[in-house]
């Protein structure tokens, strides 16, 4: 765990990367997940992932480490509602849930004990951000070609 704790830098920047890897992955992938579609104050998730990924690698080299965890767990609050969406439509898209794991490594790793107040204010204030200002559809497979 020590070991973890020196390098979380690292690995924070590691695990973004791969974030930003995954959407691009889906952006180019064209068969899995073309029915899936959602957007966040009219920004494709997409752009949104990419964009919230480099913020995490600068906050991450930038050690704020505060403003980081903050963003992390409103970004866990942010993909339990994105599951949900998926669950009450019963489309699941492996991309999407990768990313939803990388996030939840990334609240994991950055997770401070002391900080338990803030974890769950951001976790819900996330949730809630989605929940207003998310649109999504499900468009059946059919309808894509």
């Amino acid at each position: 765990m020590e070991a973890v704790q020196k390098h979380k830098k690292w690995i924070n920047v590691a695990l973004a990367l791969a974030g930003i890897g995954l959407v691009f992955y889906y952006a180019v992938c064209g068969e899995s997940c073309s029915y899936l579609r959602g957007e966040l104050f009219g920004i494709d998730l997409k752009y949104t992932g990419i964009l919230f990924m480099a913020a995490l690698i600068a906050l991450s080299l930038a050690r704020q480490e505060l403003l980081l965890f903050f963003a992390v767990a409103a970004a866990t609050g942010a993909e339990i509602f994105l599951v949900g969406f998926q669950v009450r439509n019963d489309t699941f898209c492996p991309y999407c849930l990768m990313f939803g794991v990388t996030v939840l490594l990334l609240f994991l790793l950055n997770l401070d004990p002391s900080r338990k107040k803030l974890a769950g204010l951001s976790i819900v204030l996330g949730f809630f951000l989605f929940w207003l200002f998310f649109e999504g559809s499900v468009i059946p497979m059919y309808a894509v070609l």
